[in-house]
């Protein structure tokens, strides 16, 4: 069964809440590796007590995420949520305006990626064989929390950090095909995607997998 875990973040929480920050290894791994502004991290950094949740993702994610986000708008003091699985953490401004604007159907249809899952930089050290294929690039831009809606995690080479909104938009592309259409990814395969490009897919970690640009030139 999988399983989410959500940690919500207090100014004054309630009397079953933890009264301490997060651990600082989990600050660094959700807040810190946020793409959110300065000034929201900032104000997630100054929670001062913690609660966790874990929570069943089946056997609808989206769903689920609904009901502990409804959980969470309730609460007073909210300062944040941070998601450990997907590396992210964000303000209580998004949880308190996905219900307050009723965008709980807008979520079903597109669940919103930049509150429950994340993105970040990994530096690799190419193989034999990546050389041997012409693949030097030591930089990828990964995905994190995929699995939590059964989906393989995406990475993809970075050359120029300017890339970076081009492969998000992309990965997120691949995720609403992947959800919608139950069909995951898999390595060894090749897709097209529409005024995207051609990608042969390969793993890159465990439960990761890789788009490798194709070249007509050597068939990679």
């Amino acid at each position: 069964m999988r399983e989410g875990v959500l940690f919500f973040l207090f100014e004054r929480g309630p009397a079953e809440a933890t009264p301490a920050p997060l651990p600082h290894s989990l600050i660094r791994e959700t807040i810190e590796r946020s793409l959110w502004s300065a000034e929201e991290k900032r104000l997630l950094r100054s929670h001062t007590s913690y609660l966790e949740r874990r929570f069943s993702l089946q056997p609808d994610p989206v769903e689920s995420f609904l009901a502990i986000y409804e959980e969470a708008a309730r609460i007073p003091g909210l300062v944040g949520i941070a998601n450990p699985v997907a590396h992210t953490a964000h303000t209580a401004k998004w949880v308190h305006k996905l219900f307050a604007d009723g965008l709980q159907q807008v979520a079903r249809e597109t669940p919103p990626l930049h509150l429950w899952t994340g993105l970040f930089p990994v530096s690799v050290e190419p193989s034999l064989a990546d050389l041997l294929a012409e693949r030097s690039a030591s930089l990828w831009l990964r995905t994190a929390g995929y699995e939590q809606f059964g989906l393989p995690n995406l990475a993809h080479p970075l050359q120029d950090i300017r890339e970076t909104g081009w492969i998000h938009s992309l990965f997120e592309l691949l995720f609403d095909w992947m959800y919608f259409q139950k069909r995951p990814l898999q390595p060894g395969e090749a897709i097209e995607v529409p005024e995207r490009g051609r990608y042969t897919l390969q793993s890159f970690d465990e439960g990761v997998v890789a788009l490798i640009e194709w070249n007509e030139q050597n068939g990679h």
